[in-house]
């Protein structure tokens, strides 16, 4: 396994080993960790350490007998789901060339303009409401004065709180460098100034005093955040390679669990265009784990491109950012700085970003983070095919991307004639407009109730019309339904008043999908990864509906389904688009998705699945 350490001109890669770690036996565990620790003491071992979330324990034995005494002991347990052996992850040194090194220029921080981070300090976002970002490395150099406010350390590699610099590992100015690029001090005419310049980081170092790495030290480092006690939202992992364990798997899925943000370094080249930089032909873990609240960032230059000594994928990679010619804080003295290049100082570029984006909207998840940060890059021809996104970090745009939920209806609802159907709806981040599309029955019409907030239209479309959409494309409609437009003011909620009347008698499915565009991002869909395709091949909730006529004669007393008070103190922003007109080509505005249930057979025939791979 490789360890992505790259200042002055050294790349530190460390292999895949199968050789046994220093006598660590790791346990996946079902139910109560207490009874596996006890059960672990009485085998002898001499440090033991269980994490809930994880559900992993981690024992220490004094010699390997009884290392192997507990691996047999555990291999059928009742409870155990999994037991290994520790492994090393041994350091090879490769030279990079000097132009990869970077140049001595440190007052030229040219990454900050880069990624628009002004746009953050325009809002007053620096970090100081951020969660807190850990970094998981080799030994920190708290004594340089540009270091900036910790949160907390400890060293998972000597099992103490002081997670100092080990000169043994590799690239001992690692973790330091990494720091200053995350949150260096501002305005004290030294280095440089962070990316969240009033942030906190958390120190975890996961070397031991040899300065040698093991899978053990992360696992408790990453499972020990995922308990939830530390603060941490964001964790900068610049470190990274071909190998990888159960227990590190493990680890990384509870770091969901605990909806936390693990952003990866891809990996750098010992030389440019290497053969083996295709990360989604060659994973690189945790940056290829496929997992939602990853992401996994490459390096370009200053042009934007991808940096040639960058490793890369289309699939398994997110985003580039800056990645060459960064300067940040050395080792030698307490106002010494560097400049290097790599994956491992973009990584923590885009690691602050997440944070700031966090303090612009605290109650995003981890994976909705991901989503704007894939969603709102600066496209760049040298990286369509390359990284998931096509594009570099953009925080500015990030900040003004809008972020849609919405609440499924009923599984099953029944309409006498006429009736209100309060659709629930919110928007986490910056303002935008939503666009919900509804497929139903032929029967039903569906508007805008009185009380719904100002600015929203109803449109319906019938087979034959032509529907575009942001995620969709030019679709031509096969079934027939309503496209619902309007505002979505910035992180709000509301019920959606409309009104459903039906013309006959009948039943069929009908599905919502909320589609939410902004400044930031072209459109983010809501629900991500439920439900099942609806009129445009993309996911959507689904309910069923049994309706009867309305009497021409009689008035809609029906109450809706939530009564909540809508929120229209926001009014849209001006796109210049109007709403979708059947039949013609049109841009039915900014919004969100969601959809319901399984559209009917003859609705799917004919399905043109535009865009419905891409992965936002």
């Amino acid at each position: 396994m490789w360890l992505e350490l790259v200042l002055s001109p050294l790349f530190i890669l460390l292999a895949t080993s199968a050789w046994a770690g220093p006598h660590t036996v790791m346990l996946g565990v079902e139910g109560n960790v207490d009874t596996h620790a006890a059960s672990l003491h009485d085998l002898g071992a001499t440090r033991t350490r269980c994490y809930r979330v994880a559900r992993i324990c981690i024992a220490d034995f004094a010699d390997s007998s009884m290392q192997n005494n507990a691996v047999q002991h555990f291999a059928d347990h009742p409870g155990v789901r999994w037991v290994e052996r520790d492994q090393p992850m041994p350091v090879v040194q490769h030279a990079l060339t000097d132009d990869h090194a970077g140049t001595p220029d440190c007052p030229d921080l040219w990454e900050l303009p880069a990624v628009e981070l002004e746009a953050a300090f325009d809002l007053g976002l620096t970090g100081a409401g951020a969660p807190v970002v850990a970094i998981q490395d080799t030994g920190f150099y708290e004594a340089h004065e540009d270091f900036g406010v910790v949160s907390g350390r400890y060293d998972y590699g000597n099992w103490d709180t002081d997670p100092e610099v080990e000169y043994g590992a590799g690239v001992p100015q690692h973790g330091t460098f990494i720091a200053g690029i995350i949150n260096g001090v501002a305005d004290n005419e030294l280095g440089r100034a962070g990316v969240l310049p009033d942030g906190r980081v958390n120190l975890q170092k996961i070397a031991d005093n040899t300065g040698a790495l093991y899978f053990s030290y992360a696992v408790s480092a990453m499972a020990d955040i995922a308990e939830g006690d530390l603060g941490v939202r964001v964790l900068n992992y610049s470190i990274g390679g071909s190998g990888s364990t159960t227990a590190f798997e493990d680890a990384v899925s509870a770091l969901a669990d605990a909806d936390i943000l693990l952003v990866a370094a891809a990996a750098n080249c010992g030389y440019a265009d290497c053969a083996d930089a295709d990360n989604d032909a060659y994973p690189i873990y945790p940056a290829s784990y496929s997992d939602d609240h990853i992401i996994a960032v490459a390096g370009s230059t200053r042009d934007g491109a991808l940096n040639p000594y960058s490793h890369y994928g289309a699939w398994s990679v997110d985003l580039a950012a800056p990645g060459v010619d960064i300067c940040s804080l050395d080792i030698d003295s307490t106002t010494d700085t560097a400049t290097a290049g790599g994956t491992s100082y973009a990584t923590p570029i885009v690691a602050a970003a997440a944070a700031l984006i966090w303090e612009a909207s605290p109650d995003l998840t981890a994976v909705e983070v991901a989503r704007v940060l894939r969603v709102s890059t600066a496209h760049h021809a040298d990286l369509d095919g390359k990284v998931r996104s096509g594009g570099n970090l953009d925080i500015g745009a990030a900040l003004a991307t809008a972020v849609p939920r919405l609440d499924g209806l009923p599984a099953d609802l029944l309409l006498d004639g006429s009736a209100a159907v309060g659709i629930d709806l919110a928007n986490v981040a910056a303002e935008g407009t939503g666009t919900i599309v509804l497929t139903h029955a032929a029967a039903l019409t569906i508007e805008p109730g009185a009380d719904a907030p100002a600015g929203w239209t109803a449109t319906p479309f019938s087979p034959g019309d032509t529907i575009v959409l942001p995620d969709a494309g030019s679709h031509p409609a096969v079934g027939h339904g309503t496209i619902l437009t309007g505002p979505l003011a910035a992180r709000s909620s509301f019920t959606l008043s409309t009104v459903w009347t039906a013309a006959a008698d009948g039943e069929s499915d009908v599905t919502v999908r909320l589609v939410a565009t902004s400044d930031g991002a072209d459109y983010l869909n809501a629900p991500y990864n439920t439900g099942s395709n609806d009129e445009t091949g993309f996911l959507a909730l689904s309910s069923h509906i049994t309706f009867t006529a309305a009497d021409p004669g009689s008035e809609d007393t029906a109450e809706p389904d939530d009564t909540a008070e809508p929120d229209d103190t926001a009014e849209p922003e001006d796109t210049g688009h109007g709403p979708l007109k059947p039949g013609t080509p049109g841009d039915p505005g900014k919004g969100g998705c969601s959809a319901v249930g399984t559209l009917s057979t003859s609705w799917l025939t004919g399905l043109l699945l535009l865009g419905w791979r891409r992965r936002s």
